[in-house]
């Protein structure tokens, strides 16, 4: 009786798993205009997130170290590196976005005191998806044009964890410009 049971069951619940599955990786034109809105807040929301474990990351590369410097590259971050940063964010693409790592131009032997980190949707889903920018300082900035930001854009309110982490899981919160 119970193995019946469980063959009816999967031969129910398989189609049912297709379906859903199906539909997680329709393209964006074949969502429902809130589900795509979803999804863009979502993405932006690790973006701003993996903005964020980068420039920490750095820090402990650097190590207060004027002869060390910051890190060249996301990989010198990642587990093949420095072991600080996660592989999927040491290799640039996370979520919907990709990430990019500047560092200042310096001579050959001089450590690097300053960088920029660039993300930018790998598919832009809606006219207004952000591009965001931050440097060794933390501070994010951000643009709805379609191209990476830049230090002159927009700062992006971000609420401090300190002050009030209630603000955090409300994305609408975490998104004022």
């Amino acid at each position: 009786m119970f193995f019946s049971s469980a063959v009816v069951t999967s031969r129910v619940l398989f189609p049912l798993c297709l379906v859903a599955l199906t539909a997680m990786q329709a393209e964006p034109t074949q969502l429902s205009s809130s589900s795509v809105r979803d999804r863009v807040r979502a993405y932006e929301l690790s973006c701003v997130a993996t903005l964020q474990a980068i420039t920490v990351a750095n820090g402990p590369y650097w190590g207060g170290d004027p002869a060390k410097g910051y890190a060249s590259s996301l990989r010198e971050l990642g587990p093949r590196g420095a072991g600080i940063l996660d592989s999927v964010a040491a290799s640039g693409k996370k979520d919907g976005y990709h990430f990019r790592l500047l560092p200042e131009r310096t001579t050959h032997n001089q450590a690097i005191r300053h960088y920029t980190i660039e993300a930018w949707p790998i598919k832009r889903l809606v006219k207004n998806q952000r591009s965001f920018f931050t440097d060794e300082t933390g501070v994010i900035r951000f643009t709805t044009e379609n191209r990476t930001a830049k230090n002159t854009d927009p700062l992006l309110d971000v609420p401090s964890p300190r002050n009030d982490a209630s603000n955090f899981s409300s994305p609408s919160s975490v998104f004022r410009a």
